[in-house]
């Protein structure tokens, strides 16, 4: 297969690239380099194989030609993050709707038969039941969820009036080493915290939980959707382990303790608005449908955080 991947210089997007590239498809990604670059992607092994356009997803003549003779789409080009979308909310809207609505539209003129796009916990706002379902309400808290909404639904509508085979991933809390590795998520934060010698800051009481999964369970997850038939217009939770932030925290304690013989403290700071208190996902369509399961435990992806950090020094 021929698949299109937006933010493909990104820390979901490379490793995606690079897994795609190892089991023999071709991959083109376009990416403005805006927040990740290709250089990662281009020193691996996998990712010197792919083809990297630097572009906005924005631009839909430069989607139209780079994507001829595509079969796929993987749309994981985004603003995001709760903070970033509201320090900078016009071009959140703007990137995150109109740029997915601009991959929907050149998927349409491509005759692309499936766009598979990458949404998020965040949709779901607070949770009225839980384990939260597929079919939970959404009703975000943030901009970014809100953003995300939108983009499901305008993903939606080109399944429904013009066939595209399209799926929505909605990703719990990402952590673990791609073919590079952000720092600002939870679990890395805390772990480049901690080998850095600093505190790990934990927003609040620290017993808000989360759902936690591995950047590569994620790609795996990406993988299965892009192959599958039969699942036009299926929504997917995909997570991992439900833990508190507390939690997280007397991990990364104690697997530095392990490795370094060093203590590392945490300190708790002012919660941050426009956060959901308690969260855990129910994988049971993502399991039945796609055959999906986690490689991955939080405790193994802490480990693997830990070395990679001590190598990068």
């Amino acid at each position: 297969m021929r698949i299109a991947v937006t933010g493909g210089a990104g820390y979901i997007g490379s490793t995606l690239v690079t897994t795609l590239v190892s089991k023999g498809d071709e991959v083109v990604s376009v990416d403005n380099e805006s927040i990740g670059d290709y250089s990662h992607l281009k020193q691996h092994e996998y990712g010197k194989k792919a083809e990297c356009v630097v572009g906005d997803i924005r631009d839909l003549d430069l989607l139209v030609e780079a994507w001829e003779g595509c079969d796929a789409v993987a749309h994981l080009a985004a603003l995001p993050g709760l903070v970033r979308c509201n320090e900078h909310p016009e071009e959140a809207v703007s990137v995150n709707v109109y740029g997915t609505y601009r991959v929907m539209e050149a998927a349409r003129r491509l005759d692309i038969g499936r766009v598979v796009f990458c949404s998020s916990a965040s949709t779901y706002g607070v949770p009225v039941e839980m384990p939260v379902t597929e079919g939970h309400p959404q009703r975000p808290l943030n901009l970014y969820g809100v953003t995300k909404v939108a983009g499901e639904q305008i993903v939606n509508t080109y399944w429904d009036n013009y066939g595209i085979e399209t799926v929505n991933l909605r990703f719990g809390n990402i952590y673990g080493v791609g073919v590079f590795t952000r720092w600002g998520t939870v679990i890395p934060k805390f772990i480049y915290q901690g080998m850095g010698g600093e505190s790990l800051t934990v927003y609040g009481d620290g017993e808000y939980s989360r759902d936690f999964v591995h950047v590569q369970d994620i790609s795996e997850a990406m993988m299965l959707s892009l192959t599958k038939e039969g699942i036009g217009g299926e929504t997917f939770n995909v997570g991992g382990e439900t833990l508190t932030i507390n939690r997280i925290a007397n991990i990364v304690k104690e697997e530095i303790a392990a490795e370094t013989g060093g203590a590392a403290e945490a300190v708790n700071t002012a919660p941050r608005p426009g956060e959901t208190k308690k969260f855990s996902y129910d994988l049971t369509k993502i399991r039945g449908v796609l055959g999906f399961q986690n490689r991955w435990t939080v405790r193994e992806g802490v480990r693997q955080l830990i070395k990679y950090w001590a190598q990068q020094r």
